[in-house]
């Protein structure tokens, strides 16, 4: 029912019109009520829905594979997969039962795309989606009936139908669709990659951050305490709930990008290579190094030498400073953070609404976290002087050309 419209009945009656002679015609379930008279049944219709044919070919763009495995006739069944574009040249057209017993030899012959399987019982549909499975595929099987149930519970992703489909299937599924629609399958896949890449860009986000935060602790410990401490305890909270909290769930609601359908699976983990050398060698660096290094300029200016205790306000000045620098590299982060391949500037500034609201709320935090002398003054730290205020503005452009290096080299290196 994913891909049909629903049966349509063809009927031939005849009709007596006062004295007239019989005339034949076709009539509808409304005209048969009214005294026709039903002389025979021509032909059944169940068309496919118009707009399946496209589905299915967004459905091969995002790297799926789209099998018919149906009760129907092998004829019916050839008939609609031909209409909605799920055979090619030569066509894969099996009956249930000429499937091989051997379940490898199964696998094998049902691993492509576009292939039918007719007549297929409800112990045969769970052979196909272990079969498939063996051969290291993620299977999603569809169904609706009560039949269908044990398949639903095998396949990797079991979706029933919610309007037709019976509560067996319904309970044994792991997704239910409400309309009964393929495409909101293809829609749901769209949504997932899209959260997949919004989890990839948070971790980028927050762990570049972290970067910068344990800097100081590290050069504190390293010195063993001769090199002042750049960033307290309380800071760190007010970098981690205050500043980060609003962009990090901008990019967690970051829509889904044009291409998303239009490459294959992703098949890595979270935390893979590639983000670990961004956050931990590109981005996270440059932050950290620009943090220290407005720390130890706003010191040096003020008279402090390596193995002195700088004054309280001198300290506090220099702390906010650091402060500073890295809540701007993180503002200019988190435009970076939007894509692991394309500068923010070619993605267009404004384009997610919640991520510009959301970096001009960062930028009055720490406003707030400088300026108002109580919370500074519990957070540690004062307003920087101006020639620190100065240098803590590289942060942003910094951290953007970090990231617009290193997205350059990547792509360079791809189409080697």
């Amino acid at each position: 029912m994913m891909a049909r419209r629903g049966l349509r009945v063809i009927a031939v009656a005849r009709r007596r019109l006062g004295g007239a002679p019989e005339t034949w015609q076709s009539a509808s379930a409304a005209e048969l009520e009214t005294g026709m008279e039903l002389l025979g049944l021509i032909g059944l219709q169940d068309p496919p829905r118009p707009d399946v044919g496209d589905v299915i070919r967004t459905a091969r763009q995002a790297g799926l594979r789209v099998a018919m495995i149906t009760g129907d006739h092998p004829a019916t069944a050839a008939a609609i997969a031909r209409q909605i574009g799920l055979t090619g040249t030569p066509e894969y057209v099996l009956e249930g039962a000429d499937l091989p017993e051997d379940d490898q030899m199964l696998g094998a012959l049902l691993d492509r795309d576009g292939v039918v399987v007719s007549r297929v019982s409800p112990e045969q549909k769970l052979r196909v989606a272990k079969a498939l499975q063996s051969r290291g595929h993620v299977v999603a099987m569809t169904g609706d009936g009560v039949n269908d149930g044990p398949a639903l519970r095998e396949a990797d992703i079991g979706v029933a139908m919610g309007l037709s489909g019976t509560d067996v299937a319904r309970e044994a599924a792991d997704l239910v669709l409400l309309d009964d629609h393929f495409g909101t399958i293809v829609a749901a896949i769209e949504q997932g990659r899209a959260t997949y890449a919004n989890i990839h860009r948070f971790l980028t986000y927050h762990l570049t951050d972290n970067v910068a935060e344990l800097t100081p602790f590290v050069i504190w410990a390293l010195s063993g305490g001769h090199f002042p401490l750049a960033l307290g305890v309380l800071q760190i909270l007010a970098l981690d709930i205050g500043t980060d909290l609003l962009p990090a769930l901008a990019l967690g609601a970051e829509p889904p990008g044009r291409r998303v359908l239009a490459r294959p699976p992703e098949r890595r983990h979270l935390m893979d290579r590639r983000l670990i050398i961004r956050v931990f060698c590109i981005l996270g660096p440059v932050e950290a190094a620009v943090e220290m290094a407005v720390f130890s300029a706003v010191l040096a200016g003020g008279g402090w030498t390596r193995g002195q205790v700088p004054p309280a306000p001198l300290l506090m000045a220099a702390s906010g400073a650091a402060f500073t620098a890295v809540v701007l590299g993180q503002l200019a982060n988190a435009f970076a953070c939007r894509s692991a391949t394309v500068p923010p500037w070619k993605l267009g500034w404004g384009t997610n609404k919640l991520l510009v609201w959301a970096v001009l709320a960062e930028a009055a935090i720490l406003a707030v976290c400088l300026y108002v002398p109580s919370l500074a003054a519990l957070l540690g730290q004062a307003p920087p002087p101006p020639e620190g205020l100065l240098l803590a503005l590289l942060a942003a452009p910094a951290v953007l050309l970090a990231d617009w290096i290193h997205k350059s080299v990547r792509g360079r290196l791809r189409r080697i």
